[in-house]
């Protein structure tokens, strides 16, 4: 007798045909997603990290679980689970791969300029930076880091330099990453790379085309060029993909106001009044 979940599992995970002898037993690599907190007082965070573990079916109701470590390893450590337990705390991994020695040594350096970073240590989250990318130039998460760095140290010409050369790397267009494409365009927008911005995000529109904040962003970036046509244009694309999008709703009364007095004044003076700052822009939610 088998279970009916056991079956679903294994048709919404189709790669794991490759890893079992029966196509109704648990049987790969699977990973349980907990948060740890970082830090005390201000500079407290959480960040969510995965256990990964070898698991496999015993019979209908129990699987074992042998914990890896950080190399892929076993542990020593093994438990056994009841099924269905096991089921809503794990999820199988068809990507999963062991780090080499120089991923993980650029994931420390990385974890660490953020640590300084958090503590206004600028320079000393710089050096971090810089010698996670020696170990990886392409770096998505490296170069993005030392690149927002330098615009939050007042240095924009070489956050220009970073953010190009970023744009340039395909990977940062991946499924992967959509947690970073968008607050990259933000970041391009804050640098006056205007063309860079658009550009990003209309790649990004193309793996995440039902992301209304990505929408938001480029009628933000027409609304800096005092482009109302096309700011209005995609703020109602935003506002189509999620009707009940307030801050859209309330960023597209703004685009019509500032139209409308542009409008009247130049119709009174020939001139044209400053414009009011919108909204902030969107980020994607972590998902």
């Amino acid at each position: 007798m088998y279970h009916k979940n056991v079956v679903n599992l294994f048709r919404r995970n189709s790669d794991i045909f490759f890893m079992t002898t029966s196509l109704t037993k648990i049987k790969g690599i699977f990973y349980e997603e907990t948060v740890i907190t970082l830090g005390t007082g201000h500079t407290q965070k959480n960040q969510k990290v995965k256990n990964f573990c070898y698991a496999e079916q015993l019979d209908n109701d129990m699987v074992k679980v042998s914990f890896l470590g950080n190399e892929g390893n076993p542990t020593g450590i093994v438990i056994e689970l009841p099924y269905d337990e096991f089921l809503k705390k794990y999820t199988f991994d068809p990507d999963y791969k062991v780090k080499t020695k120089e991923e993980r040594e650029h994931d420390k350096h990385l974890a660490t300029a953020e640590k300084h970073r958090s503590r206004k240590e600028f320079h000393s989250a710089e050096w971090e930076y810089s010698t996670a990318l020696k170990i990886d130039p392409e770096s998505i998460r490296a170069n993005f880091g030392i690149g927002t760095l330098y615009m939050e140290m007042g240095q924009p010409a070489k956050a220009k330099e970073v953010f190009r050369k970023l744009s340039e790397i395909d990977a940062i267009f991946e499924e992967d990453n959509k947690h970073i494409f968008n607050e990259f365009g933000i970041e391009l927008r804050k640098a006056n790379m205007i063309e860079e911005a658009l550009s990003n995000y209309m790649k990004a529109i193309e793996i995440s085309p039902s992301d209304e904040n990505l929408y938001f962003n480029i009628a933000r970036v027409y609304y800096d060029r005092r482009d109302w046509t096309n700011a209005l244009n995609w703020i109602e694309k935003a506002m189509n993909i999620n009707p009940h999008f307030r801050d859209a709703k309330q960023f597209e009364a703004l685009i019509r106001k500032d139209m409308l007095d542009e409008e009247r004044e130049a119709a009174e003076t020939g001139g044209s009044v400053p414009l009011k700052r919108p909204e902030p822009e969107r980020k994607n939610p972590l998902k």
